[in-house]
C-alpha cells in the first residue's frame, strides 16, 4: 500500500499500480505482459478482484507500461498523441551498466502485449469517468503524449516515466529523468516538469522506482539539478 486505496504492484524494475473507489478499481499502466499474475495478490490488499476493474489508464504505449492492459476486458484510456514511439537516441555508452543489461533482457523476455479492443483517448485536462477520478495533464517528452494521472483527492500523482527515482539503464537512485535513450526529448521532458512542480502530492508514483513523499516542488528542484541522464 502506497496511500489510501493505493497499491504498488510489480517487481524491482518495473511499476504499475492499483486504484480503488467506491469498491471499483482502476489499474494504472500495467507493467508487462508477463505481469499479468501479479494482479490478483494486489487486487486481494485491497480486497477486490478482477471483477472489480473498471478501466486501465496508460501513461504511455511503451511495453512495461502497456503491458497485459489488453487482457482485461476493460476500457484502455490514453493520450491521443501516442500512435507512434520514436526515441532521442540509442546509445552503446549505457551498456557497461550492469543495470542496462537486467532491463532490457526482462524486457525482451516478458511477452507480447495482447491487442487492446477498448481503446478511449485522452486530452490535457480531461477528469477521467473512472475509479479516483484522475486529471491527466499531458507531459510530453518521453513520448509524444506521455501523460501523468493526478488523484487530487487524495493527492496522489502517477508520473510514469517522466520521471524516475530508479534509472533503468544505470541503477542510480533518486528523482531523475528517464535515460536519454528511452527518450523521445529530455529537453521536452524538463520543459513538462513545470506543469507538476506546484500539485500538491502526498506521494508521487514512478514506473521506475519507489514513490516520493517530499513533495513535487522538491523532486522538481533535483531532477533539473542532475539534468539529462
Amino acid at each position: 500500500m502506497v496511500g489510501e486505496g493505493f497499491v504498488r504492484v510489480g517487481t524491482n524494475l518495473v511499476n504499475f499500480f492499483l486504484v480503488e473507489d467506491g469498491g471499483r478499481v482502476t489499474v494504472v499502466d500495467a507493467g508487462l505482459p508477463s505481469y499479468r499474475p501479479l494482479l490478483e495478490p494486489g487486487l486481494r490488499l485491497l480486497g477486490r478482484t478482477a471483477d472489480d476493474i473498471a478501466a486501465v489508464v496508460l501513461t504511455h504505449p511503451h511495453v512495461d507500461h502497456l503491458g497485459f492492459a489488453g487482457s482485461l476486458g476493460v476500457p484502455v484510456h490514453m493520450h491521443n498523441d501516442d500512435g507512434r514511439i520514436r526515441r532521442e537516441r540509442r546509445s552503446l555508452r549505457y551498456l557497461h551498466h550492469p543495470q542496462a543489461w537486467r532491463f532490457l533482457t526482462h524486457l525482451r523476455t516478458s511477452g507480447t502485449p495482447p491487442t487492446i479492443e477498448d481503446m478511449r483517448t485522452v486530452a490535457d485536462g480531461d477528469v477521467l469517468d473512472v475509479p479516483g477520478r484522475p486529471r491527466a495533464i499531458h507531459t510530453g517528452g518521453h513520448t509524444e503524449g506521455h501523460t501523468v494521472f493526478y488523484f487530487e483527492d487524495r493527492g496522489m500523482l502517477a508520473v510514469g516515466d517522466l520521471i524516475c527515482t530508479l534509472n533503468p539503464l544505470t541503477g542510480r537512485r533518486g528523482p531523475q529523468l528517464l535515460p536519454r535513450a528511452l527518450n523521445l526529448s529530455s529537453a521536452h521532458m524538463l520543459d513538462s516538469l513545470s506543469k507538476i512542480e506546484h500539485l500538491d502530492t502526498k506521494a508521487i508514483l514512478f514506473g521506475h522506482g519507489d514513490e516520493w513523499t517530499r513533495g513535487s516542488a522538491d523532486a522538481v528542484r533535483i531532477v533539473r539539478q542532475t539534468g539529462p541522464t
